[in-house]
């Protein structure tokens, strides 16, 4: 429709509305306005609208289409799952929530709709078209994810000691400086024997040392007793 001839629409029905305002008028008129390119007034009328027919279907598929033109995707999403909650099978709900989704590059959620939609409207080739290239995405997505390997040791490693204050300590004394898999058992100095109850971190490089006696009753820490084995 030519520019000129969404004003003469917008007008008869803009006429029509004052004198008999009615839901399917305000639906008319609102999406007209957006075809129009006049997001604004057509959001404006069909929030007139549904204030004053609260959740009539055609006055909020008008405002979920204005949110989508104006880019407002989420809250296109919204208005439209309400819809397809209160009318499962209306098309145009599925339909915009498919190719909504697909915008957004959620391929599973696209694919959904758009099957959905196919069952109830399966002549509709276009629709076919991007239901083919929702799945050709989605099938691309998932290999690139399967085949994706860039988790490597040295990633898995980076978390093998915490990085608090008292573990920095520890390392220190230890002269754990680069890997800790390089430290073989005989390089740890062995414990010394008896522990004060409030020691201070000691430089001997016995761990019981950073352990206080509550902690060392706690966690049932004793020296090491080589005799033992």
């Amino acid at each position: 429709m030519a520019g000129g001839d969404y004003s003469r629409e917008i007008g008869k029905l803009d006429n029509e509305w004052v004198k008999h305002p009615a839901p399917t008028v305000c639906a008319r008129l609102a999406d007209l306005l957006r075809q129009g390119g006049r997001l604004d007034e057509s959001l404006e009328m069909a929030e007139i609208g549904l204030r004053r027919w609260n959740g009539n279907i055609s006055i909020s598929i008008v405002q979920g289409k204005c949110y989508r033109d104006s880019g407002l995707l989420e809250k296109a999403l919204d208005i439209f799952r309400n819809v397809h909650d209160a009318q499962p099978q209306n098309l145009v709900a599925l339909l915009n929530l498919a190719q909504i989704h697909f915008q957004k590059k959620q391929w599973n959620k696209a694919v959904d709709y758009l099957e959905e939609y196919l069952f109830e409207h399966p002549g509709d080739e276009e629709a076919r078209d991007l239901l083919e290239d929702a799945k050709t995405k989605q099938n691309s997505a998932k290999n690139f994810y399967d085949d994706d390997e860039s988790t490597d040791e040295s990633d898995l490693d980076s978390d093998v000691f915490p990085q608090t204050e008292r573990m920095t300590k520890v390392l220190k004394s230890q002269e754990i400086e680069s890997d800790p898999d390089d430290v073989s058992e005989e390089e740890v100095p062995e414990p010394p024997i008896g522990d004060e109850p409030d020691a201070q971190i000691s430089t001997s490089g016995s761990l019981m040392g950073f352990f206080s006696a509550e902690e060392k009753d706690e966690l049932q820490l004793k020296p090491y007793d080589k005799e033992a084995e």
